[in-house]
Order: structure tokens, then sequence, then C-alpha cells
């Protein structure tokens, strides 16, 4: 124990220097932009700024590289809450509530209240990132194919909350998105599926034209349909105040705990902050007194994404840190980083460089003031932005969708599938079909498959495999509960108002 404070307090030491916290700063503040522009996500941000770094030492630029992924998880919720437009895909939950709360004129608590949950948990999960590095890597390795297909299976339940009433459309708009996620190369035959000789589509479909579709543009067709474009007044900016002490310390709790979620899911490789995210606000949802207010601006379903998606990049460093494993985008530059400065992720990292790691862990936690601080003093201005006139604001955030979707792999069709899935997911909304369980269908859609097809390869076709496990049983548990809770609870409010009509 001893010996590891006295590494914690060396990673400290390295990071406070005032070169250090300068480079932190300047990190988490590009990160912040970087998320905050749809299509350019924390990988893209950590890359553009991966040449800058040649000539740094390894104790400045890995620590700044991770400071820039702190920053981005933020910066995705600021179009999310202000323009419905998720700069990152861990921002999509946040949508949800997010925007309906700046619909309400609530815009100023809704983006502070995401950046102190995202803070807090952002802390809660880098000193557990200090303290259990090496633990949490041994139960990410735990999880095997079959593990990793019922996690995503159990991802998938979240469907029953987002359909709300309308469970069958909820989980035809999920199946849709798994549909999606099968466009592409197959990845066990290599054989072409559904791309209809279309060679573009062998890569499948890019995660953000189909998200800034869904989400952005639908929202925009139907405003533009239901004549809402000058009836719609936020009012976010006039309402705008920090938050108060005591509004603090009730969402701390919550933020604390859901950052710890997203810390164990980011440890996981392949999971990361989409999957987060959405989980949090599943369980957010479950154990509310009061569901039926999600999606219609409840405050907690900002609270909980956010905490958890913030939580993920100290997660995501412990397969790498630990094992040399990149679990997500952003942690294989980061990796890719590492051996640009000659440094070998991994278990011997600890023993030959211990004073890597945990500068690095160290900055992650140092970062997350720098978050606090940078975004209080944009919160204000970016709502005054997104407070303009509907007309001028759609035509802004029509832009950045098509920059934004064409920003992502630099093809033009790109920009045709925006378009497509807004049309899209317009007349999903106007038929009562739920977009958010297509991104999340699509999300979860190549763990899913991927998984399935090596669990069964491995058993030989028996679903035996699903149950050799403790973990597996738990997991198998927690799909059941999970798809069943929804029914569970409508059944008990529906009881409990016949006993209050009575």
């Amino acid at each position: 124990m001893s010996e590891l404070l006295q590494n914690i307090g060396a990673g400290f030491l390295n990071a406070t220097t005032f070169q250090g916290l300068l480079l932190i700063f300047l990190g988490t503040l590009w990160g912040i932009i970087g998320g905050a522009i749809p299509g350019i996500n924390g990988s893209i941000s950590m890359a553009l700024l991966l040449p800058l770094t040649y000539n740094m030492t390894p104790l400045q630029a890995l620590p700044m590289l991770a400071a820039v992924y702190v920053g981005c998880e933020y910066g995705g919720s600021i179009p999310a809450i202000l323009i419905a437009t998720p700069g990152t895909g861990a921002a999509a939950a946040t949508v949800l509530d997010g925007y309906e709360l700046n619909k309400q004129g609530r815009g100023g608590e809704a983006l502070l209240t995401s950046l102190w949950a995202g803070t807090i948990g952002g802390i809660g999960s880098a000193l557990l990132l200090m303290i259990f590095a090496k633990p949490l890597a041994d139960f990410g390795l735990m999880f095997g194919p079959a593990e990793y297909f019922l996690l995503a299976l159990f991802g998938l339940s979240i469907v029953s909350s987002l359909a709300g009433k309308n469970q069958i459309k909820g989980i035809i708009s999920a199946c849709f998105g798994l549909l999606l996620s099968t466009i592409g190369i197959d990845p066990f035959t290599g054989t072409q599926r559904f791309t209809f000789g279309i060679w573009q589509l062998t890569s499948g479909i890019t995660m953000i034209p189909l998200m800034v579709g869904l989400f952005a543009l639908s929202e925009i067709f139907l405003q533009i349909y239901k004549n809402k474009l000058k009836k719609e007044n936020i009012k976010g900016v006039k309402n705008f105040r920090f938050l108060r002490p005591k509004e603090v310390k009730r969402i701390a709790g919550p933020s604390f705990l859901f950052g710890l979620m997203g810390s164990v899911v980011g440890a996981m490789p392949g999971a990361g902050g989409s999957i987060a995210s959405w989980l949090a606000y599943s369980e957010a949802k479950r154990w509310s007194k009061k569901p039926e207010n999600f999606g219609k601006g409840e405050i907690m379903g900002v609270i909980a994404p956010e905490s958890a998606n913030n939580g993920v990049p100290s997660g995501a460093l412990v397969p790498l840190l630990s094992l040399g494993i990149p679990g997500s985008n952003s942690t294989a530059i980061l990796l890719g980083a590492f051996i640009l400065h000659g440094v070998t992720p991994g278990p011997l990292l600890f023993v030959n460089n211990k004073s890597i790691p945990y500068t690095i862990m160290a900055s992650m936690l140092l970062a997350q003031f720098a978050l606090l601080i940078i975004g209080h003093l944009i919160s204000r201005p970016a709502i005054a932005i997104t407070s303009a006139s509907k007309v001028y604001l759609n035509s802004i955030i029509i832009m950045l969708v098509f920059v934004g979707s064409y920003a992502s792999q630099n093809f033009k069709l790109d920009i045709v599938y925006a378009l497509l899935f807004g049309l899209i997911g317009f007349v999903m909304k106007l038929n009562g079909f739920i977009p958010s369980a297509t991104v999340l269908g699509f999300v979860l859609g190549d763990i899913f498959e991927r998984n399935l097809r090596r669990a069964l390869t491995i058993s030989g076709g028996s679903v035996r495999i699903f149950f050799d496990s403790t973990l597996s049983i738990v997991l198998v548990a927690l799909v059941i509960f999970g798809f069943a809770m929804p029914f569970i609870t409508g059944a008990i409010n529906k009881r409990r108002q016949r006993k209050t009509q009575k």
C-alpha cells in the first residue's frame, strides 16, 4: 500500500509542474472543442494533435493526449443538449432529456448539470483507476465471447425502457439498427452483405451519418412539418445561472456511482462510452420513482449517461496500461503515441517505467478540474449562440451535420446517408417508432454478432457455453431481469392506480 501511495505521489509531482498543468489544460480544451463538433470525435482529436508531440517527452505528450480524451467525452454533450446533435456517440443518450430540458428553457441547468456530473463521475473513475488498475484488468480478462454477447444482449434490454408503452415498435426499431450493423463485409467469411454493388458500403455504415441523421436532421424535418420553426422559443440564456452548492451535492452521489459504472464498462475492450451511457440511462430510468418523466426533460436522464461516459476514459486505460491492449479507437491512438515515444505498455510498464502510468493517471484526475473550469467559461456563450432564431440555427445545424458526416471518412456518400437517415428518422417519429433504439441496436450490433458467432464456433453450436461460468449465469439473470422489469413496474403502477381510484 505504501508503494502504491509513493507511485501516485510521484505521478502527481510529474503532472503538477507548470508545463505539465499547461499541457493538461490545453489538451482538455482541445478535446472539448473536438467533442463538440459532430464528426470530430476523441480519436480524431487525438490523432490531429499527435504530430505536435514529436519533440515532447513521454511524460509531456502522453498525459496531454489523455486529457484530450477526457475533454472529448464532455464536449459531445454540448451540442447534444443545445441542438439535439450529439458530438460523439457517447452523448447520444444525453439528447433524450438534455434537449427537452433546453426546449423548456433549462438549457443552462442541463449543460452545467452535465458538466458537474461528468466531472464527478470522471474523478471517481480516475481514483478507481489509480487504486484498482491491475484488479480491473484481471476482471476484464474474465470476459470471453459468451460473456460479451450476454453483455450486449443486456444492453439491448434498454429498448424496453426507451420504448415506454410502444414495446413492439421499440423492438422493431432496435432490430432495424441490428440489421444496419450487418451491412458491409462479413467479419468471419469476408463476403459482402447488403452492399447492393455499392463499393462504399463494403466498410459498413459509419456511426456519425446515422446518428446525426436520426437525431438532428429528423428533428429539423419534424419542426418544418409541424411548422414549429417560429413557434418554439428556447429561453436557455435568459434562465442561465450556475448551480448552487446544494444542487451539486444532490447530484454528487449518483454521478459518482454512474462514473464507477462507466469505468468498469470502459475497462472491457470494445465496450466504450456509447454502451456505458446507454446502460447508465437505462438503469437510472429503471430505478427511478417516476420513470415516465424520462425523455420529457428528466434531469437524471442527463446525470446518468454523462457521468458514465466521462468515467469511461480512465477505465479504457486499464487494458492499455496493464495489458497493452487498446479497448477503443481513442486508446488505439494513445497506443500509437506510446510506440512513437518508445514506450511499450503492458505489465512490465509498471515495473520498468512506473512513472509514466501513474503520471497519466494523475493527469486524468487533474483534467477533470480543468474540464470544470473550461466548462463554466464556455457554457453561457454556447447557450447564447444556440438561442438564436430557429431558422438560422437550423441552417447552421444542417451545415454541421453534412460537414461532420463528410469528415468522419472523407466520403461524399456519407452526406447522402445522413440525409437518408434524417428522412428515415422523421418517418419513424411520425409513426411512433424509436430512433434512439435504432442507434442502440446499431452500436451493439457488431459486438452482438461477432461474439455470438465466436461463442457458438467455440462450443460447436451448443448454447451451453452461455451457462458455463458463474459470470455468464449472472449476466443471463440480468438479461431476463432487464427485459422483464418494464412489464413488472407497469403492472405495479397499474395496481397502485387502481388502489388510488378506489
